[in-house]
């Protein structure tokens, strides 16, 4: 059915199938309107249009293949024009998104001081921070609830370093096992001169919703390869966060 489908795009006008994505786009649009603002709901139907217009695109070029050029370009041609009308809509014209910017609204019954995650540029260039003791840095990652961090370490011998995240309020640990796991680096400097270490693997945070911030009690804990040493917690620091 999938594949018939198709071949009725490959074969038809140049129209047919960049009116039917648009179609389909207005749907979308509306479905963000009309449905409840949760983070999977909003990232389905924003994204589904664009790879609508993708396929669209791609389509034009068979037809090119095909010896049908001129219908090829034409297609390619509408297909770029009504996408750009579709980023307008999604933009400027943006339903109410799920993502909310933080407005110091978190619960914080004991008034400890938290701080906020830092930014990463696209291609993951960081700010320059002076740093003169074992510190961690967390940072936003790709879309709310993902993270990244890294560590400055002195005075550590051969192991592994992992995350330990929990809510201030309940102490409850966030994302017990998919954090460890995904948090792990490897880490040596026995050297006095802090070394730094991370932001290789993203860490989720599956509590909570987007823009639904708290909390966190972030901690940084030390695996030596030497079985017979014990874990020992290296840094803890609080930040507010929010779940995907």
């Amino acid at each position: 059915m999938i594949k018939a489908f198709i071949i009725r795009l490959i074969n038809g006008k140049w129209y047919s199938a960049p009116l039917i994505f648009t179609i389909f786009t207005v749907f979308c649009w509306l479905c963000l309107i009309i449905l409840p603002t949760r983070a999977l709901i909003w990232g389905l139907f924003f994204c589904l249009p664009f790879i609508g217009y993708f396929f669209c695109f791609i389509l034009g070029i068979a037809k090119m293949f095909m010896k049908e050029f001129k219908e090829g370009i034409k297609q390619c041609f509408f297909t770029l024009i009504v996408t750009f009308v579709a980023m307008l809509f999604f933009t400027v014209f943006l339903p109410t998104s799920p993502y909310k910017e933080y407005k110091g609204d978190a619960k914080n019954p004991n008034n400890v001081k938290t701080e906020m995650p830092l930014k990463l540029s696209l291609n993951e260039e960081k700010s320059l921070f002076k740093v003169d003791k074992q510190d961690i840095l967390l940072y936003d990652y790709s879309m709310p609830g993902n993270y990244k961090y890294q560590v400055f370490l002195n005075k550590t011998e051969k192991g592994k370093v992992y995350l330990k995240m929990f809510d201030l309020v309940t102490n409850r640990i966030l994302s017990e096992k998919e954090i460890k796991k995904d948090s792990q680096i490897e880490v040596y400097n026995p050297t006095d001169e802090l070394k730094e270490f991370g932001l290789s693997n993203p860490i989720t945070v599956e509590e909570g919703e987007w823009g639904d911030y708290y909390g966190s009690r972030v901690e940084v804990w030390f695996q030596p390869d030497d079985n017979t040493q014990p874990e020992r917690k290296l840094i803890t620091k609080n930040y507010i966060i929010q779940g995907q």
